[in-house]
Parts: structure tokens; C-alpha cells; sequence
């Protein structure tokens, strides 16, 4: 039973029933109330209620008065205080409510001190009545103690004198029952041994109030009893029993929560080793000093194998496995670290282990992580329990803990020392910084911003960097770059520029954000200002080969279209059929070939168009049939893929390299295309006469042939498509023929994977 009181409170008025409930909570923390407000109302609930510990009506009520409902209750509870509180304050009414056996009587009153009155009432009535029926619920007790009595059970009188003494209770002194019946008590229980148990007595009878307690046993070392004492006005009743098994199971549950907190207490201590040494050491001294653990090892795993690396100072020098391969198979460390999972031996021989030593007898064994094992041993069969285990691997769960962070601050440190290599030796302008109340800030720059940009790294350190590497004019775009990181959207690749040590040069600019929750930005400048240069180069040339283009277009062909229609207009009129017209037509079909080869090597000299993914197969079956190649053979190689160029461009080199090998054979030859098989990639290969070694390094200069009908500019319009494409071309031996040769044209394009024939 709890220790809060129950109380019933019954007015007609519940007004006035819920304020005094109200009160009654509040000023008392054991009160709980429960309110009624007719007498046959309160009759219920007594009757089924579970429990009530006082009951406070008022007088004057309807059917029933106050002492009427008393008279009613008392037939169904004829001990439970009732406190009569009424407004009618007469002498007479006082008279018959104590008369009629009412517990108490309180007077209304307007003010709030009537309800801490009448809550101390309560809390005192209920004190007494509980005190009344615990005293008789004992006396009940022990009167069937006295007639079933299974414990040990004694009575003294006021004189300390035994007057009944059961057998189980003798059994401790060793003398008969009838023997200690008369016997001081103090003679049996001598004061120097039972200094505690005499105080118990000596305070049960000043109070007259029931003791319990817990002791070892006076008469037999290592028992404890429990006893139970209960005082009367002419003695002492005693009842008391054996519980050694549950002080001890009580004990050991306190042990190891101790332990508990201990190892706990570990993850704190071993979280300040700096080497894995350290950490070793520190495990074998907490398993001996809080585990327990006389005889204990710690193994790391080396090279395949189980080397110790911390031991107890118990284990003999020849008791320990120098290192133990993890693969054997009657090793119970091993097959821990195998399995991963830990263990408890209660015989390592009969379980087909061969221990270091053949003291060992029993073990666990432990796995730390990936680390290794931990193992512990006992010269005893059975020596450890679950709960050592238990215990054991929450130590080592720490422990696998503290070396996992070792390797993590290991790694990170590795880490820091290559990416401060990294930020020290990198040949780009590097920036560190942040942003501080929404500008930003330099925190650190690498050695070759400082060269490029002609500033000491530890001056600027706490400037805003739009102050030290903008422009003069303008200086919108800086900070606009610095707007666009502040809000978390990174720069890959804008073109920038910034003032130099040496003036305001071209960049490409990348900013690095570490986290995502991390302010701190890396800034890097790659110097662009040559590429740039040579751009602005190759526009200008562009412009200048435009122009050049243009008036072989205009100023050359349309002349010499001129004279080749008054040659034709000449023939067609003249009969005599004068044989100097032929070398004529020849001279000015030349002429023709001649300004449409340069015309294309000028406009072929100009920036890329945007690339196409094309199927290879195709271009090169339509540029073989516009190149000048009859009687030849085109052969594809193998599987040829789709790549990503200018189909234009692509298509002019393959026409090219088709003609090239067509002008230089008579009779034809065969012209085989395939891929290189690297990606990006492929050759044109024919069997005609090849090109001398000699020869190779000239072959793609202008006006360079061996043909005499040759111009000398198709490998040279080749040549100057790859530089423009960024291709490369090689120019070999063929290989699927006795001579011949082979142009190599390599970086074309993205290889797409896709395989059309």
C-alpha cells in the first residue's frame, strides 16, 4: 500500500465539497480526494471502493444527516476514521458526534486556515487508524507464526529474557530450544558481537514501533538474516530468516554496477592515449583493476597475424603466444578474430583449444574491432561467467572505439599534410577565406598567388581579396563573382580579369566550398593571359585568312573565269583545231584547282564549328564518294564507332587523305579506314608506294607533292584542320600491307560507345 490517503468528502453543497478538495490537494501532498454529495451516494462508494482512509461529511444533509451516514459506514467499515466538518457549531451536536464514536469534529470557517487544520486532522487520524491496524495485522502474524512458524522465531520479555524460542531459531546458538528458554538473551547474543542487534531491540522497545533489518549473523560468520522485530508493551517478538543467496546476488548486482560506471568512466580516461601503446596498456590495467581479471593479453593483428602487444604481469614469459596466424584453427584468439564474435570456454581442452599454457583451463576471448583480441584466463574450470563477458565487452567496445579514432586522426592527418602540400605546391594562385558579416575575407593564399599577384600572403591576411586582386575598371564583375559565393553558388571555369604583379592579366576561375555548412571558400586562379593572347592571335589571323578568302573568291575566280569562257567561246569557233589550246586548258584548270585548294586551306585555318556526335562508318562512306578516287577500293576496318566532331571538318580531312592516296598511284590502290582502338581515334591507310622517312617531316607543308597533277596543299589542308580541331596526326609505315601509307589522326572527338558496323 502506498503512503497516500484516500479521503471521501460528502456535503450537499458541491460548491463547497469541490473548493474543499481543492484546498486539501494543495496544502497536502499524501491527500487525494474523491467528493459526494448525498449520503447514498457516499454509501455506494464505500461499498466499491478499492480503498478509503477517511471519510469527512457535513451535519446537515438531506435523508441522512452526518451522524446518521457514520452509523451507516460503520456497519461496513467499523475502523475507517470519519471526521465530522459541519457549519453547526453547538455543544450538543460536539456532545453526540464523539458520543456516537465519531473519529474527530472541525467547525467550519470562512477562512483558508480551516483547511490546513482539517487537512493535519486527516493526516492524524489516518496515522492512528493505519498504526491500529498494522499493530493488529502483526498481532495476527504473529499469532500464526506461533502456530506455523517456518522461520527462525524468538520472544523476550522486558527483562531481555527468552520466553519462547522456536528450533530453527536454537539451531544457530547450537542448544537445545528448552535450554535458552529462560536465558538472558544479552548472554546469547554477547554485546561485542551484536552491538547492532542490541540497538535494534533497545530502540524498538523506547518506540514500540516495528524494525526491520539486514545483518550478517552474530552466531555464523558469512550468513546474513533478515529480522523483523516487533515490540509490545511486555516484550519483544522476533522473526528472522536466512538471505545470504540474496545479500549476495544483491552484492554482486552492486559490484558490477560499479563496474559499469567504471568502464564508462574508461571511455573518458582512454580518450586521452595518443599512441596506440598507450591504449594497450591502459586496457590490460583496466581489465585487472576493474574487471577483475588476473591473467590477461591484448593481441594486434600484424601481417596476418595475432602479435600481443599488452600483457598481465601474472603471465609467465613462456604462457603467451609470441604471434598466433590467424587462419590456425585450434587457437580460440584466432578463431575469435575470424568469426568476430567473442566467447566464453569454461574448459579450453576439452573444447579442442591448446592454450599457452596447459594451466589454462578456461577463457574468454574477445575481438577489439578489426584491431585484434583480447583475451582472458584462469588456472579454474568454469573460471569466468556470462557476465565477465558481458562486462569484458563493453570494455573493449571502448577501447575499439578509442583505436578507431587513432586511425581517423592518423588518416585526417595525413590528409592535412597532402592537401597543405597540395595548397603550397600547386601551380595556381590558391585563396583561402570566408565571410564575415556578408564580405569576404583572406585567411591564407598559397605562395604562387603571392608571386602572381606581387603581395606578402601575411598582409592581406584579413582583407577583403576584391581590394587586393581587382581591376581597376571595372570593378563591377569582382564583386559580383563575390556575391555569387556568398550565396552558395560555386564558379567553375568563369573567365576573370585581375591585376597581376606585372599588370591586369587573363584567368579561369573555380571556387571550392569544403562543406556545406562551412564558410570557408578556396578561390583558384589558373593564368589564361597566353591562351587568351594566342586567341586574340588566331581571331586576327582569322580575320586576315577571311579577307584572303574573299578575294580568291572574288578577284581571282571570277578573271579566270573570264578567260576560260572566252578560251571555250575561241575552240568552239575555231576549225583549224590549233594544238596549242591544250596546254592553255590545262594551265587554267590548274589555275582553278590551285585557288580552290587555297581557298580552302584559308577558311579551314578558322575557329572550329560546335561538334556533332556522327556515325563514323557514314561520313566516311560520303566523303569517299566526293574525293577523286576512281578505280580505287575503300575498305572499313572492323567495328568503327560514332564520335563527337565538326562533321564538316571531319568529312574534309577523310576526302583529303582519300585523294592524297589516289593522285599518288596510277591504276589505283586500296584505301583502308579503322579505328585505333583507343578512343578518339583512327588511321586512313592505303598500299601504294608509301612515304620515305625522309620525306615524313615535309609531306604536310604547302605546295609539297610528288604528283604532277598535284597542287601540294591537301595534306597540308590536313594539317591545318587537326591543329585548329586539336587533333594529331602521324604519318608510318602501313601495317596490312607490303608498302603504303598510314596517317594516324588521334584526340577526334568523344568515343560514344555506341557501335554501328
Amino acid at each position: 500500500m502506498d503512503g497516500g490517503i484516500q479521503a471521501l468528502l460528502v456535503d450537499d453543497d458541491p460548491a463547497f465539497t469541490d473548493l474543499t478538495a481543492t484546498y486539501l490537494e494543495r496544502v497536502s501532498d499524501s491527500i487525494t480526494t474523491h467528493t459526494e454529495t448525498t449520503p447514498a451516494d457516499a454509501m455506494s462508494y464505500v461499498r466499491n471502493a478499492d480503498r478509503i482512509d477517511c471519510v469527512v461529511s457535513d451535519y446537515n444533509m438531506p435523508r441522512l444527516n452526518g451522524l446518521e451516514l457514520f452509523e451507516e459506514i460503520r456497519d461496513l467499515d467499523p475502523d475507517v476514521p470519519f471526521i465530522l466538518f459541519t457549519g453547526r457549531g453547538s455543544e450538543e451536536i460536539a456532545s453526540e458526534a464523539i458520543s456516537a464514536g465519531v473519529t474527530d469534529y472541525l467547525q467550519k470557517d470562512s477562512g483558508q486556515e480551516q483547511y490546513e487544520v482539517l487537512a493535519n486532522r486527516i493526516e492524524n487520524v489516518v496515522a492512528q487508524y493505519r498504526a491500529e491496524r498494522e499493530a493488529a495485522e502483526t498481532n495476527q502474524q504473529l499469532a500464526q507464526v506461533i502456530d506455523r512458524i517456518s522461520d527462525a522465531f524468538f520472544s523476550v520479555d522486558r527483562d531481555w529474557t527468552i520466553d519462547f524460542i522456536n528450533e530453527q531459531a536454537a539451531e544457530y546458538t547450537g542448544a537445545d530450544p528448552a535450554d535458552l528458554v529462560g536465558t538472558d538473551l544479552r548472554s546469547v547474543l554477547p554485546e561485542e558481537r551484536a552491538a547492532d542487534f542490541h540497538e535494534v531491540y533497545e530502540r524498538a522497545f523506547e518506540t514500540q514501533e516495528p524494525e526491520t533489518f539486514q545483518a550478517e549473523s552474530a552466531l555464523r560468520a558469512g550468513t546474513w538474516i533478515e529480522e523483523r522485530v516487533f515490540p509490545a508493551e511486555d516484550g519483544l517478538s522476533v522473526y528472522f530468516r536466512d538471505v545470504t543467496d540474496r545479500v549476495e546476488m544483491e552484492t554482486e548486482v552492486a559490484r558490477t554496477n560499479q563496474k559499469i560506471t567504471a568502464l564508462h568512466d574508461v571511455a573518458t580516461e582512454v580518450s586521452t592515449c595518443s599512441t596506440a601503446a598507450e591504449i594497450f596498456d591502459f586496457t590490460i590495467e583496466a581489465a585487472e583493476e576493474v574487471l577483475e581479471f588476473d591473467l590477461c593479453a591484448i593481441d594486434k593483428v600484424e601481417d596476418g597475424c595475432l602479435v600481443p602487444k599488452s600483457v598481465s604481469q601474472g603471465l609467465v614469459s613462456d604462457g603467451i603466444y609470441r604471434e598466433m596466424p590467424v587462419q590456425t584453427e585450434d587457437n580460440l584468439g584466432a578463431e575469435t578474430y575470424r568469426t568476430g564474435e567473442s566467447a566464453r570456454v569454461d574448459d579450453l581442452q576439452a573444447a579442442g583449444y591448446l592454450p599457452a599454457e596447459s594451466d589454462y583451463r578456461s577463457g574468454i576471448s574477445v575481438p577489439v574491432g578489426t584491431h585484434g583480441v583480447f583475451q582472458a584466463v584462469s588456472s579454474d574450470v568454469a573460471g569466468f561467467t556470462a557476465r565477465d563477458l558481458e562486462l569484458a565487452e563493453l570494455l573493449l567496445s571502448h577501447i575499439a572505439v578509442a583505436l578507431n579514432r587513432l586511425v581517423t586522426e592518423r588518416e585526417l592527418r595525413a590528409e592535412r599534410d597532402r592537401f597543405a602540400t597540395l595548397f603550397e605546391n600547386i601551380p595556381h594562385a590558391v585563396g583561402r577565406g570566408r565571410y564575415e558579416n556578408g564580405e569576404p575575407v583572406v585567411d591564407e593564399v598559397n605562395p604562387t598567388f603571392e608571386r602572381v599577384f606581387g603581395v606578402d600572403g601575411d598582409e592581406i591576411v584579413g582583407s577583403n581579396p576584391d581590394d587586393v586582386v581587382a581591376p581597376p575598371d571595372p570593378a563591377v564583375e569582382p564583386e559580383a563573382v563575390t556575391e555569387q559565393v556568398r550565396t552558395e553558388e560555386a564558379i567553375d571555369g568563369r573567365e576573370v580579369r585581375r591585376e597581376a604583379a606585372d599588370g591586369v592579366r587573363d584567368f579561369l576561375l573555380h571556387t571550392v566550398t569544403l562543406d556545406a555548412h562551412d564558410e570557408e571558400v578556396f578561390a583558384i586562379y589558373t593564368d589564361i593571359s597566353e591562351q587568351k593572347q594566342r586567341e586574340r592571335e588566331l581571331e586576327r589571323q582569322n580575320e586576315r585568312l577571311e579577307d584572303f578568302a574573299s578575294v580568291l573568291s572574288h578577284d581571282l575566280e571570277n578573271p579566270l573565269n573570264v578567260a576560260c569562257g572566252h578560251l571555250e567561246l575561241v575552240t568552239e569557233n575555231c576549225t583549224c583545231g590549233n594544238p596549242e589550246y591544250g596546254p592553255l586548258f590545262d594551265a587554267l584548270d590548274r589555275m582553278d584547282s590551285l585557288i580552290e585548294d587555297v581557298l580552302r586551306l584559308a577558311r579551314n585555318g578558322s575557329r572550329a564549328a560546335d561538334p556533332e556526335v556522327v556515325d563514323v562508318a557514314d561520313v566516311v562512306n560520303r566523303a569517299w564518294q566526293t574525293a577523286r578516287t576512281d578505280g580505287c577500293e575503300l575498305v572499313l576496318d572492323g567495328e568503327l564507332a560514332t564520335l563527337e566532331v565538326d562533321p564538316g571538318r571531319f568529312r574534309e580531312t577523310l576526302e583529303n587523305l582519300f585523294s592524297n592516296a589516289a593522285e599518288h598511284v596510277t591504276g589505283g590502290v586500296t584505301v583502308r579506314v579503322g579505328s585505333l582502338g583507343d578512343g578518339g581515334g583512327f588511321y586512313v591507310e592505303d598500299d601504294g608506294p608509301g612515304i620515305p622517312e625522309t620525306e615524313r617531316d615535309v609531306v604536310f607543308e604547302r605546295g609539297y607533292t610528288t604528283s604532277e597533277d598535284g597542287t601540294g596543299f591537301g595534306l597540308a589542308i590536313v594539317d591545318t584542320i587537326a591543329a585548329v580541331q586539336g587533333w594529331e596526326v602521324r604519318v608510318t609505315d602501313a601495317e596490312h600491307a607490303p608498302s603504303g601509307a598510314r596517317f594516324e589522326i588521334l584526340g577526334v572527338g568523344r568515343d560514344r560507345v555506341e557501335v554501328f558496323r
